[in-house]
């Protein structure tokens, strides 16, 4: 028996899709729902990949189609980091699935309610669009979710920019502060485990010759211009959200209190997580460290699986 319910929100996306992966093949957490969202790419791609990933993996799960853009803003794309397609070096071909009957957020308070317990986890590794556009719509959805796991956001504010202009919450910091108003526990895991967490060419080449599904990977990875860890590899931040669920004993967490600020760079404004780790009051969980060694070891278990 598994131990929770998991619904999966996400822009897939390169790391998207191996964090996938890690969350339908784990043993403890049962997946009833992948929900999309723009982010990396249009709604069209990042649905059209979800489906197509619950083909590669095998599993029978709902995707649903989610929002277009931003609740306030206009959206933009990280097609230059993840490919035109969203899978770097790899084109799917078209799906044979079709979307769920319903869009997000009917679809994730459909799967909220399906589950007697009204205690299931949302993992977000994009944009927190469709959360916010749930809670909008069905405020009783707060007291059917025991937290959300997200990858979003910085620690510190060390980066290119200062404050550092991480992807899911600079798409659509509104949406994301609508979350954090619920008072919905939290758990964040921020984009410095990415630098941590992520497969040097050799460990590439490793996952290549594991199987069909490896070699898939590899062909992402070929055309994943990461801008994080560059000629050293390729991080997998979204899969640091997914292995916190099946293996939190792996992560080092802290508590904190995280908000949403805003920041003018070049006369744009974004906003931003201001992290404080030295808080009276805290309102999150913030991971601070993986064993990347135990880390590489569980994701080549879930790949190994496809043999």
């Amino acid at each position: 028996m598994k131990d929770y319910y998991v619904i999966i929100d996400c822009d897939p996306g390169i790391d998207d899709a191996m964090a996938i992966m890690n969350a339908v093949r784990s043993e403890n957490i049962e997946v009833n729902l992948i929900s999309t969202v723009s982010g990396n790419l249009t709604i069209e791609e990042t649905v059209k990949n979800a489906l197509k990933l619950t083909e590669i993996f095998k599993v029978d799960i709902p995707v649903a189609e989610g929002a277009k853009e931003p609740v306030k803003r206009q959206a933009v794309y990280a097609s230059k980091a993840q490919g035109t397609k969203g899978m770097g070096g790899f084109t799917f071909p078209t799906p044979k699935k079709k979307p769920f009957i319903l869009k997000s957020p009917d679809a994730i308070h459909y799967f909220l309610c399906q589950n007697p317990a009204r205690n299931t986890t949302i993992l977000c590794m994009g944009p927190m669009t469709n959360i916010a556009n749930l809670l909008i719509k069905y405020p009783e959805a707060k007291d059917m979710i025991s937290r959300i796991v997200f990858m979003g956001g910085s620690k510190d504010e060390n980066g290119s920019t200062i404050p550092y202009r991480e992807f899911n919450v600079a798409y659509d910091p509104e949406a994301m502060q609508i979350v954090f108003n619920s008072n919905i526990p939290l758990v964040m895991v921020p984009m410095e485990l990415g630098h941590i967490a992520y497969f040097t060419p050799e460990e590439q080449l490793k996952i290549k010759r594991a199987n069909a599904v490896g070699e898939i990977f590899y062909k992402m990875f070929s055309k994943y211009n990461d801008f994080h860890v560059g000629k050293l590899g390729a991080a997998v931040h979204d899969s640091c959200s997914a292995l916190f669920l099946s293996n939190p004993e792996i992560f080092t967490v802290e508590p904190a209190f995280i908000k949403i600020d805003y920041h003018k760079n070049d006369g744009q404004e974004y906003g931003y997580i201001n992290c404080d780790f030295n808080a009276k009051e805290h309102n999150a969980m913030v991971c601070v460290d993986v064993d990347i060694e135990k880390f590489k070891k569980i994701i080549y278990g879930n790949l190994f699986y496809y043999n």
